[in-house]
């Protein structure tokens, strides 16, 4: 929800990784693609999969069909900082955090009783979605850009606008 109360612009969150070689190019050629840390939830009924959880993907899952809105923020890290953000990323891909559904209502309550600042009703320390995975690795890399009014469990896709908003650092994107 927005400052306002509207419906808000964003509904995922992600951190852009480095670049990674693949085979994307002209006919199968060798090319550098930029990959993502995210967490997810990916279920195929025609092809029997699900992904659920902190994933490290191509850039690409996102951008094959119309993007309504996209956001980039770059809140100015240092190197050490970055590093630091990446390498959690890297290791909570590793541990296979989950993607919680039920950590999204107990969002949805703190954000209708007006209580962000407090942490999830319903935290489960091995399982996050998009927006907190996002706050949770910037602010075990030593850059948290919120602070303490909103709970890094209760932390949206809308609160990392905001914040790259009031720092000037969103860059808006409509396709």
């Amino acid at each position: 929800m927005m400052v306002d109360g509207g419906a808000s612009l964003w509904s995922h969150g992600f951190i852009f990784g480095d670049l990674g070689l693949d085979r994307r190019g002209a006919r199968g050629t060798t090319s550098r693609s930029p990959y993502i840390f995210e967490s997810d939830l990916k279920v195929n009924v025609f092809k029997p999969q699900l992904r659920n959880g902190t994933q490290e993907n191509w850039i690409g899952k996102h951008c094959r069909e119309k993007v309504e809105n996209a956001g980039v923020i770059d809140f100015g890290l240092s190197e050490a900082e970055r590093d630091n953000v990446l390498a959690t990323a890297l290791q909570l891909v590793d541990e296979q955090v989950l993607y919680p559904i039920h950590e999204l209502l107990g969002t949805w309550w703190a954000i209708i009783t007006k209580k962000e600042w407090l942490p999830n009703p319903v935290d489960d320390p091995h399982a996050m979605y998009c927006s907190a995975f996002v706050r949770h690795c910037y602010k075990e890399g030593g850059a948290d850009f919120i602070g303490p009014e909103v709970s890094v469990s209760n932390t949206t896709p809308e609160h990392i606008a905001q914040t790259g908003i009031k720092a000037g650092k969103l860059r808006l994107f409509n396709t």
